[in-house]
Protein backbone atom coordinates (compact mmCIF):
# COMPACT_ATOMS: atom_id res chain seq x y z
CA UNK A 1 0.00 0.00 0.00
CA UNK A 2 2.49 2.38 1.05
CA UNK A 3 3.75 1.79 -2.59
CA UNK A 4 1.02 2.76 -4.05
CA UNK A 5 0.55 6.09 -2.12
CA UNK A 6 4.22 6.92 -2.87
CA UNK A 7 2.97 6.01 -7.31
CA UNK A 8 0.10 8.17 -6.95
CA UNK A 9 2.52 10.90 -5.49
CA UNK A 10 4.79 10.52 -7.68
CA UNK A 11 2.53 10.48 -10.45
CA UNK A 12 0.64 13.90 -9.49
CA UNK A 13 3.67 15.26 -9.40
CA UNK A 14 4.89 14.58 -12.85
CA UNK A 15 1.74 15.55 -13.56
CA UNK A 16 2.71 19.02 -12.65
CA UNK A 17 5.78 19.24 -13.72
CA UNK A 18 4.62 17.68 -17.46
CA UNK A 19 2.19 20.95 -17.18
CA UNK A 20 5.65 23.12 -16.74
CA UNK A 21 7.28 21.23 -19.21
CA UNK A 22 4.68 22.40 -21.70
CA UNK A 23 5.04 26.35 -21.00
CA UNK A 24 8.93 25.59 -21.71
CA UNK A 25 8.19 23.44 -24.89
CA UNK A 26 5.90 26.55 -26.21
CA UNK A 27 7.88 29.41 -24.87
CA UNK A 28 11.97 28.73 -25.23
CA UNK A 29 12.16 28.22 -29.02
CA UNK A 30 9.37 32.21 -29.14
CA UNK A 31 11.65 33.84 -27.18
CA UNK A 32 12.98 36.54 -29.18
CA UNK A 33 12.22 35.78 -32.43
CA UNK A 34 11.09 37.66 -35.39
CA UNK A 35 9.31 37.27 -38.64
CA UNK A 36 10.35 39.76 -41.92
CA UNK A 37 6.48 39.95 -41.73
CA UNK A 38 6.61 41.83 -38.72
CA UNK A 39 8.49 44.68 -40.63
CA UNK A 40 5.73 45.35 -43.23
CA UNK A 41 3.70 47.66 -40.82
CA UNK A 42 6.67 50.29 -40.83
CA UNK A 43 8.13 49.78 -44.29
CA UNK A 44 5.03 49.30 -46.46
CA UNK A 45 6.72 47.15 -49.05
CA UNK A 46 8.33 43.58 -48.74
CA UNK A 47 10.98 44.94 -50.36
CA UNK A 48 12.23 47.22 -47.61
CA UNK A 49 10.93 44.87 -45.12
CA UNK A 50 13.54 42.55 -46.37
CA UNK A 51 16.47 44.89 -46.57
CA UNK A 52 15.89 45.61 -42.93
CA UNK A 53 15.97 42.35 -42.35
CA UNK A 54 19.43 41.96 -43.87
CA UNK A 55 20.02 45.13 -41.78
CA UNK A 56 19.33 43.39 -38.53
CA UNK A 57 21.16 40.11 -39.88
CA UNK A 58 24.56 42.46 -40.46
CA UNK A 59 24.05 44.24 -37.38
CA UNK A 60 24.29 41.07 -35.34
CA UNK A 61 20.94 41.79 -33.87
CA UNK A 62 19.30 39.02 -35.29
CA UNK A 63 20.22 35.55 -37.31
CA UNK A 64 19.17 34.62 -40.58
CA UNK A 65 16.50 32.73 -38.68
CA UNK A 66 14.96 35.45 -37.16
CA UNK A 67 16.19 34.56 -33.32
CA UNK A 68 17.49 37.64 -31.37
CA UNK A 69 20.74 37.67 -30.32
CA UNK A 70 20.29 37.08 -26.64
CA UNK A 71 22.27 40.43 -25.69
CA UNK A 72 19.92 42.50 -27.45
CA UNK A 73 18.96 45.20 -24.78
CA UNK A 74 23.04 45.54 -23.97
CA UNK A 75 23.04 46.13 -27.81
CA UNK A 76 20.57 48.76 -28.29
CA UNK A 77 22.00 50.44 -25.17
CA UNK A 78 25.18 50.12 -26.78
CA UNK A 79 23.65 51.92 -30.24
CA UNK A 80 22.67 54.59 -28.19
CA UNK A 81 26.18 55.70 -26.91
CA UNK A 82 27.71 54.61 -30.25
CA UNK A 83 25.04 55.65 -32.78
CA UNK A 84 22.29 53.24 -34.75
CA UNK A 85 24.23 50.98 -37.11
CA UNK A 86 20.95 50.08 -39.18
CA UNK A 87 21.49 52.20 -42.35
CA UNK A 88 18.94 54.29 -44.23
CA UNK A 89 16.50 54.52 -41.35
CA UNK A 90 15.46 58.10 -39.45
CA UNK A 91 15.16 57.63 -35.81
CA UNK A 92 11.58 57.27 -35.70
CA UNK A 93 11.56 54.18 -37.76
CA UNK A 94 14.28 52.54 -35.83
CA UNK A 95 12.84 53.30 -32.84
CA UNK A 96 9.29 51.05 -34.00
CA UNK A 97 12.23 48.50 -35.37
CA UNK A 98 13.65 48.20 -32.59
CA UNK A 99 10.20 48.11 -29.95
CA UNK A 100 9.04 44.94 -32.66
CA UNK A 101 12.10 42.99 -31.65
CA UNK A 102 11.36 44.20 -27.68
CA UNK A 103 7.98 42.65 -27.74
CA UNK A 104 9.49 39.44 -29.38
CA UNK A 105 11.36 38.97 -26.16
CA UNK A 106 8.99 39.99 -23.84
CA UNK A 107 8.14 36.26 -23.94
CA UNK A 108 10.24 33.96 -21.66
CA UNK A 109 9.22 30.91 -19.09
CA UNK A 110 8.44 33.57 -16.03
CA UNK A 111 6.86 36.06 -18.53
CA UNK A 112 3.77 36.68 -18.70
CA UNK A 113 3.27 34.63 -15.32
CA UNK A 114 -0.40 33.16 -15.93
CA UNK A 115 -0.59 30.97 -19.16
CA UNK A 116 -2.81 31.82 -22.06
CA UNK A 117 -4.52 30.64 -25.27
CA UNK A 118 -2.25 30.71 -27.74
CA UNK A 119 -5.29 31.73 -30.08
CA UNK A 120 -6.90 34.49 -28.66
CA UNK A 121 -4.22 34.91 -26.17
CA UNK A 122 -6.88 35.35 -23.20
CA UNK A 123 -5.09 34.06 -19.63
CA UNK A 124 -6.18 30.70 -18.75
CA UNK A 125 -8.30 30.60 -15.88
CA UNK A 126 -6.76 28.87 -12.90
CA UNK A 127 -9.58 26.24 -13.38
CA UNK A 128 -8.72 25.53 -16.43
CA UNK A 129 -5.25 24.79 -15.54
CA UNK A 130 -5.40 21.48 -13.42
CA UNK A 131 -3.53 18.97 -15.44
CA UNK A 132 -5.28 16.00 -17.51
CA UNK A 133 -8.44 17.34 -15.93
CA UNK A 134 -9.05 20.92 -17.59
CA UNK A 135 -8.42 19.37 -20.71
CA UNK A 136 -10.93 16.58 -20.73
CA UNK A 137 -13.35 19.03 -19.33
CA UNK A 138 -13.11 21.67 -21.78
CA UNK A 139 -13.14 18.77 -24.44
CA UNK A 140 -9.79 19.74 -26.06
CA UNK A 141 -11.03 23.70 -26.68
CA UNK A 142 -10.53 26.92 -25.20
CA UNK A 143 -12.99 28.74 -22.97
CA UNK A 144 -12.83 31.76 -24.66
CA UNK A 145 -12.41 31.90 -28.23
CA UNK A 146 -13.41 27.72 -28.18
CA UNK A 147 -10.38 26.70 -30.63
CA UNK A 148 -8.97 23.32 -30.53
CA UNK A 149 -6.21 22.76 -27.68
CA UNK A 150 -3.29 20.67 -28.92
CA UNK A 151 -3.09 17.06 -27.95
CA UNK A 152 0.24 17.67 -27.19
CA UNK A 153 -0.58 19.26 -23.76
CA UNK A 154 -2.35 16.46 -22.52
CA UNK A 155 0.00 13.83 -23.75
CA UNK A 156 2.99 16.12 -22.17
CA UNK A 157 1.53 15.90 -19.04
CA UNK A 158 0.75 11.96 -18.80
CA UNK A 159 3.83 11.14 -20.78
CA UNK A 160 5.76 13.11 -18.03
CA UNK A 161 4.01 11.32 -14.82
CA UNK A 162 4.48 8.05 -16.23
CA UNK A 163 7.80 7.91 -17.28
CA UNK A 164 8.56 9.23 -13.37
CA UNK A 165 6.53 6.49 -12.24
CA UNK A 166 8.44 4.03 -14.18
CA UNK A 167 11.97 5.55 -12.94
CA UNK A 168 10.70 5.29 -9.22
CA UNK A 169 9.84 1.64 -10.04
CA UNK A 170 13.59 0.92 -11.62
CA UNK A 171 15.45 2.56 -9.06
CA UNK A 172 13.27 3.36 -6.07
CA UNK A 173 13.97 7.05 -3.74
CA UNK A 174 17.47 6.89 -4.84
CA UNK A 175 19.89 9.55 -6.17
CA UNK A 176 19.91 7.66 -9.30
CA UNK A 177 15.94 8.10 -9.39
CA UNK A 178 16.04 12.18 -8.91
CA UNK A 179 18.70 12.93 -11.44
CA UNK A 180 17.24 10.45 -13.68
CA UNK A 181 14.09 12.14 -13.70
CA UNK A 182 15.69 16.00 -14.04
CA UNK A 183 17.16 14.02 -16.93
CA UNK A 184 13.90 12.95 -18.44
CA UNK A 185 11.88 16.23 -18.18
CA UNK A 186 14.78 17.52 -20.26
CA UNK A 187 14.61 15.17 -22.91
CA UNK A 188 10.56 15.31 -23.07
CA UNK A 189 10.77 19.23 -23.25
CA UNK A 190 14.01 18.70 -25.63
CA UNK A 191 11.72 16.20 -28.02
CA UNK A 192 8.61 18.44 -28.54
CA UNK A 193 11.21 21.77 -29.18
CA UNK A 194 13.02 19.38 -31.75
CA UNK A 195 9.61 18.10 -33.77
CA UNK A 196 8.43 21.69 -34.29
CA UNK A 197 11.13 23.62 -34.35
CA UNK A 198 14.33 21.32 -35.05
CA UNK A 199 16.11 23.04 -32.40
CA UNK A 200 17.52 22.06 -29.16
CA UNK A 201 17.39 25.51 -26.71
CA UNK A 202 20.62 25.84 -24.91
CA UNK A 203 18.90 26.16 -21.89
CA UNK A 204 18.25 23.01 -21.81
CA UNK A 205 22.03 21.36 -23.11
CA UNK A 206 24.53 24.23 -21.84
CA UNK A 207 21.59 24.09 -18.85
CA UNK A 208 21.99 20.24 -18.65
CA UNK A 209 25.29 19.98 -19.32
CA UNK A 210 26.16 22.21 -16.05
CA UNK A 211 23.70 20.10 -14.30
CA UNK A 212 25.09 16.93 -15.05
CA UNK A 213 28.76 17.84 -14.41
CA UNK A 214 27.31 18.91 -10.59
CA UNK A 215 25.48 16.16 -10.03
CA UNK A 216 28.24 14.07 -10.84
CA UNK A 217 30.41 15.37 -7.85
CA UNK A 218 27.63 15.22 -5.59
CA UNK A 219 26.56 12.14 -6.15
CA UNK A 220 29.20 9.74 -7.42
CA UNK A 221 27.46 6.28 -7.63
CA UNK A 222 25.69 7.66 -10.27
CA UNK A 223 29.09 6.76 -12.22
CA UNK A 224 29.42 3.80 -9.34
CA UNK A 225 31.93 5.22 -7.84
CA UNK A 226 32.22 6.69 -4.04
CA UNK A 227 34.95 9.07 -5.19
CA UNK A 228 33.71 12.48 -5.94
CA UNK A 229 37.34 13.27 -8.21
CA UNK A 230 36.60 10.03 -10.61
CA UNK A 231 33.34 10.63 -10.98
CA UNK A 232 34.36 14.55 -12.11
CA UNK A 233 36.00 12.21 -14.62
CA UNK A 234 33.62 9.80 -16.11
CA UNK A 235 31.21 12.58 -16.02
CA UNK A 236 34.02 14.82 -18.75
CA UNK A 237 34.38 11.42 -20.32
CA UNK A 238 30.45 11.00 -21.05
CA UNK A 239 30.19 14.87 -21.91
CA UNK A 240 33.01 14.12 -24.50
CA UNK A 241 31.96 10.87 -25.89
CA UNK A 242 28.53 11.81 -26.09
CA UNK A 243 29.17 15.14 -27.76
CA UNK A 244 31.70 14.08 -29.58
CA UNK A 245 30.24 11.21 -31.84
CA UNK A 246 27.68 13.14 -32.53
CA UNK A 247 29.95 15.94 -34.42
CA UNK A 248 32.35 13.64 -35.47
CA UNK A 249 29.39 11.90 -37.69
CA UNK A 250 28.15 15.23 -37.94
CA UNK A 251 31.52 16.45 -40.13
CA UNK A 252 31.32 12.81 -41.66
CA UNK A 253 28.07 13.69 -43.30
CA UNK A 254 29.30 16.98 -44.17
CA UNK A 255 31.94 15.56 -46.47
CA UNK A 256 29.67 12.79 -47.97
CA UNK A 257 26.50 14.79 -48.47
CA UNK A 258 28.40 18.29 -48.89
CA UNK A 259 25.79 19.76 -46.77
CA UNK A 260 25.09 20.06 -42.69
CA UNK A 261 23.46 16.94 -41.65
CA UNK A 262 23.76 17.38 -37.84
CA UNK A 263 22.90 20.22 -35.65
CA UNK A 264 24.77 21.91 -33.14
CA UNK A 265 22.27 21.41 -30.63
CA UNK A 266 22.28 17.70 -31.10
CA UNK A 267 26.08 17.98 -30.49
CA UNK A 268 25.31 19.77 -27.02
CA UNK A 269 22.48 17.88 -26.11
CA UNK A 270 24.67 14.60 -26.30
CA UNK A 271 27.27 16.20 -24.46
CA UNK A 272 24.64 16.63 -21.85
CA UNK A 273 23.35 13.36 -21.84
CA UNK A 274 26.79 12.19 -21.43
CA UNK A 275 27.60 14.18 -18.63
CA UNK A 276 24.88 12.00 -16.62
CA UNK A 277 25.19 8.66 -17.83
CA UNK A 278 28.95 8.22 -18.38
CA UNK A 279 30.87 7.34 -22.07
CA UNK A 280 29.58 3.90 -21.82
CA UNK A 281 26.34 4.45 -22.19
CA UNK A 282 26.80 7.59 -24.17
CA UNK A 283 28.02 5.32 -26.84
CA UNK A 284 25.49 3.17 -26.69
CA UNK A 285 22.82 5.92 -27.39
CA UNK A 286 25.04 7.11 -30.09
CA UNK A 287 24.38 3.33 -31.70
CA UNK A 288 20.92 2.78 -30.81
CA UNK A 289 19.55 6.13 -31.99
CA UNK A 290 19.76 5.44 -35.69
CA UNK A 291 17.37 2.51 -35.57
CA UNK A 292 14.83 4.75 -34.57
CA UNK A 293 15.54 7.80 -36.71
CA UNK A 294 16.03 5.45 -39.92
CA UNK A 295 12.55 4.14 -39.12
CA UNK A 296 11.30 7.32 -39.13
CA UNK A 297 12.88 8.75 -41.29
CA UNK A 298 12.65 6.49 -44.35
CA UNK A 299 8.67 6.72 -43.65
CA UNK A 300 8.65 10.41 -43.59
CA UNK A 301 10.37 10.50 -46.86
CA UNK A 302 7.99 7.93 -48.55
CA UNK A 303 5.30 9.77 -47.82
CA UNK A 304 6.09 13.27 -47.30
CA UNK A 305 9.60 13.41 -49.38
CA UNK A 306 11.05 15.02 -45.86
CA UNK A 307 14.63 15.06 -46.58
CA UNK A 308 15.85 16.34 -43.09
CA UNK A 309 13.85 14.91 -39.77
CA UNK A 310 15.09 16.22 -36.47
CA UNK A 311 17.47 13.75 -34.32
CA UNK A 312 16.91 15.17 -30.82
CA UNK A 313 13.72 12.67 -30.08
CA UNK A 314 15.77 9.55 -31.21
CA UNK A 315 18.40 10.66 -29.42
CA UNK A 316 16.19 10.85 -26.23
CA UNK A 317 14.00 8.15 -27.12
CA UNK A 318 17.09 5.75 -26.55
CA UNK A 319 18.20 7.54 -24.05
CA UNK A 320 15.82 6.69 -21.79
CA UNK A 321 15.89 2.96 -22.67
CA UNK A 322 19.31 2.93 -21.69
CA UNK A 323 18.76 4.53 -18.63
CA UNK A 324 16.23 1.40 -17.98
CA UNK A 325 18.40 -0.87 -19.45
CA UNK A 326 21.34 0.15 -20.67
CA UNK A 327 23.93 -1.66 -18.07
CA UNK A 328 21.96 -4.90 -19.03
CA UNK A 329 22.64 -4.47 -22.67
CA UNK A 330 26.55 -3.68 -22.13
CA UNK A 331 27.05 -7.08 -20.25
CA UNK A 332 24.79 -8.73 -22.25
CA UNK A 333 27.08 -7.86 -25.49
CA UNK A 334 30.32 -7.23 -23.86
CA UNK A 335 30.58 -9.00 -20.56
CA UNK A 336 31.39 -5.48 -18.70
Amino acid sequence: MPGIIIKSMIFIFGLLIGSFLNVCIYRMPRSGKVEKEDFLKISGAQEQADKIWQDLIVSGYIDEDGFVERKFKKLRNKEKEEGFILEGKDMRSKKQIFDIIDHSCELSIDEPKRSFCPNCRKQVLWYDNIPLISYLMLTGRCRFCHKPIVFRYFFVEFLTAALLVILYGKFGLTAHFFVYSLLSCALVAATFIDFDFQIIPDEITLGGLAAGIVSSIIFPQLHNTPLRMQALIYSILGMLAGGGSIYLIGRFGEIIFKKESMGGGDVKFMAMIGSILGWKLALLIFFLAPFFGAVVGIIARITKGAEVIPYGPYLSLAAFLVILWGNSILKYLFYV
